[in-house]
């Protein structure tokens, strides 16, 4: 019996092939494999000595050879398969061990270079995996060491089952896939295509959820990356749900998408308070008078170690879910009393798509990361803010990006005050907005509309509300209505020529 390692990942070597060894398998190796074998006293052959060829071109050519790959894949109940293995004088493997290269470490180490990345695709790897994997009836195929447990214990039973060769062979595929799709990811990203004719999506996943939006629905969370949200870590409380998951998602997006330090407090998947300022207690407190009813029990988001005096300010309320980069101890310590509030930290990952499933397919996108240019803005009324203003302009005009559809934003200063959102009409979102915001309004609040009015009602109603600042991107074609209502009000207005939908 013979088992064929050749690995990058060389954990638990030490402990599995003594065990080979005394169940009487013969090892052969490679490369720095059969090296290190060597050097912690494992009796070992080369592939050398079944082939009778030295590894070539820097050790791309290791094990790509006839006598390799027919010990593999020879099926010894066909009678013409065992007439060539005898002809030929082949041996057969029976176990196969084998990890790839670390393609998708390296490609995300950021002093990578695309001669270092290329050389880090595995080629005798994956053939000699797929090799074993297609033919699991006889050969058993692992990547993983942590099945090496697994494998000893079953050898020293008895033998390695049918059943068992099976789930480990579509661990392989699973793995082959997943790694050419990081391949593939790298090479489009090289180019200018983003939209390919044919979408592959390939992630593994991270576990399974209580259920899904409701009880009555599965569900589980899945990944292709190493940060951002569906890799936090949990610090405290119970187990994330689906809908955790979602308002965790959109808190951290927001607050990403802003200079630090950056408060976000999110319900249902919309901001229903955020603010930024150059001190993280006063962000927290202004981002939850933008709603403080609908903040109990939401999602508060940070971009900045959370602190322990905005802890200290935060115990007093419920919150879901507190997501931020990190926590200094003390305000972790405080936080930790709040058996009921999920705490998590997480590294922000930047995304350039996005996708979700229709009846019978899904529809993919760019997210929307466009940053605005004030240079773009048309000030379209007689009355214009001045330079000094421009910043609170553009904080009113990115916070639309984090409010459903249709979505009305009043601000003050660099905080929201003021919220409508996913209404069948605008004007119904602007009262919403304009109540909620009506005892912190002043005259230097602005009006944010992620689409334009199509009709003059909503200025109206902005007017006899005392707001003088409207900013929204224009397009309707009674544009010339609502500037000239705007103008007869003294209103300030923007168009900004960039719409900022979010369904």
């Amino acid at each position: 019996m013979q088992a064929l390692i050749s690995v990058y990942d060389k954990t638990g070597l030490d402990k599995i092939c003594p065990i080979l060894i005394d169940a009487g398998y013969k090892i052969i190796s490679t490369g720095g494999t059969f090296e290190y074998l060597k050097k912690i006293g494992i009796k070992v052959g080369s592939v050398y000595s079944i082939t009778g060829e030295s590894e070539i071109l820097n050790g791309r050519v290791k094990t790509l050879h006839p006598k390799i790959h027919a010990g593999i894949l020879a099926d010894t109940e066909n009678n013409s398969h065992v007439k060539d293995l005898n002809n030929l004088n082949i041996d057969t493997f029976d176990i196969v061990i084998n990890n790839l290269y670390p393609f998708e470490e390296v490609v995300a180490q950021k002093n990578s270079t695309d001669a270092q990345i290329i050389e880090n695709i595995d080629i005798g790897g994956p053939a000699m995996l797929r090799a074993a994997a297609k033919n699991y009836k006889r050969v058993t195929v692992l990547i993983d060491p942590k099945d090496y447990e697994m494998l000893a214990e079953k050898i020293t039973r008895g033998g390695i089952d049918l059943p068992t060769r099976k789930i480990l062979a579509k661990k392989v595929f699973q793995l082959i896939s997943k790694y050419d799709k990081a391949i593939e990811n790298y090479l489009s990203n090289q180019s200018e295509e983003n939209f390919k004719n044919r979408l592959d999506i390939s992630y593994h996943k991270i576990s399974d959820l209580r259920y899904g939006e409701n009880p009555h629905q599965k569900g589980a969370i899945y990944s292709n990356v190493t940060k951002g949200i569906a890799n936090s870590k949990l610090l405290n409380g119970k187990a994330m749900s689906y809908l955790n998951y979602l308002d965790a998602d959109s808190a951290f997006m927001a607050v990403n998408s802003f200079p630090n330090h950056c408060v976000s407090i999110v319900k249902h998947t919309n901001s229903c308070g955020l603010s930024y300022s150059s001190n993280q207690l006063d962000s927290y407190k202004m981002a939850l008078r933008g709603d403080p009813i609908s903040a109990y029990g939401g999602i508060v988001g940070f971009n900045t170690e959370l602190e322990e005096k905005t802890a200290l300010e935060m115990s007093s309320m419920f919150f879901d879910v507190i997501i931020a980069p990190s926590y200094t101890m003390k305000a972790l310590k405080i936080l930790n009393k709040k058996k009921n509030t999920r705490i998590l930290t997480s590294n922000f990952q930047e995304e350039f798509f996005q996708f979700r499933t229709i009846n019978g397919g899904l529809l993919y996108q760019e997210i929307d990361n466009k940053k605005d240019l004030i240079k773009n803005w048309d000030f379209v009324t007689k009355n214009k803010p001045n330079k000094n203003e421009i910043k609170n302009w553009a904080f009113a005009w990115e916070c639309t990006k984090f409010v459903k559809s249709n979505a009305i934003i009043i601000t003050s200063e660099k905080s929201i005050i003021g919220i409508g959102s996913g209404q069948p009409n605008r004007i119904n979102s602007v009262n919403l907005a304009i109540e909620k915001a009506k005892s912190h309004l002043t005259e230097n609040s602005i009006l944010a509309s992620d689409a334009f009015f199509p009709f003059s009602d909503s200025i109206e109603l902005a007017s006899k509300n005392n707001i003088r600042n409207i900013i929204q991107p224009g397009g309707s074609i009674r544009d010339h209505e609502v500037i000239s209502e705007a103008n007869r009000h003294n209103i300030k207005m923007i168009f900004t020529n960039t719409r900022h939908f979010s369904h």
